[in-house]
Formats: structure tokens, sequence, C-alpha cells
């Protein structure tokens, strides 16, 4: 006998608004700025190595994060239909953009202490 009610895995949605597919997106974000991170150069300052990895890994992981919202906003703003060239075009905008903003304000945070 048939159930009347079929059973629909707790993960999967059928939101269509703004937010579809961000935990996706979200995963593979921090992958990419986690390993971007933790590849940076090391200053000579060998007896803090793993506090500056420790630090970079968190930073890539907080770019990563700053990815994921502004590419899920404009993919399912922009992208409705996933067009393949489209959703590329987007992740380089998505890196430069967050790019920017990052390296101009560490800028300017490291030009206000000193």
């Amino acid at each position: 006998m048939q159930p009347s009610t079929p059973d629909k895995a707790h993960w999967s949605t059928t939101d269509s608004g703004l937010w579809k597919r961000w935990r996706g997106y979200l995963v593979r974000w921090l992958i990419f700025g986690g390993i971007v991170g933790m590849f940076q150069p090391v200053l000579d300052d060998s007896h803090r190595y793993w506090e500056q990895k420790l630090s970079q890994g968190l930073f890539g992981l907080l770019f990563g994060a700053v990815c994921a919202v502004v590419f899920t906003l404009s993919e399912n703003k922009f992208n409705v239909q996933r067009t393949k060239w489209k959703s590329w075009l987007l992740v380089l905008a998505t890196w430069l953009a967050v790019k920017v903003v990052f390296v101009t304000g560490t800028a300017l945070v490291a030009g206000a202490t000193k």
C-alpha cells in the first residue's frame, strides 16, 4: 500500500526565491576561500607561523562566506535559467567585487593603525 503523503528528503527545497541553492554555493565558496586563504605566503616571523596560517584560513573562510552570499543573490536574481556562461561571469564578478572590498578594507585598517 502506498503512503498517502510521499516522503520528501529534509534537505530538499522547492523554494525558488533569492536563497535557492544557497547551501551548495556556500559549501563551494567556503572550500575555495579556505584553500586560497591557506596558500597565502607567510611572513618571515617563523615563531608565529601557525598563528598566521590560522588567521589566513579564517580570513579565507570569511571571504568565501561573503562571496557565497553575493553570488547566491546575484545568481538567483540575474540568472534564473542557469545559463552556464552567465554563471561563470557572475562567479568572476563576485570574486572581483568581494576581493576589491576586502583589499580596500584591509588597506584602510592597516593605514589607520599606523
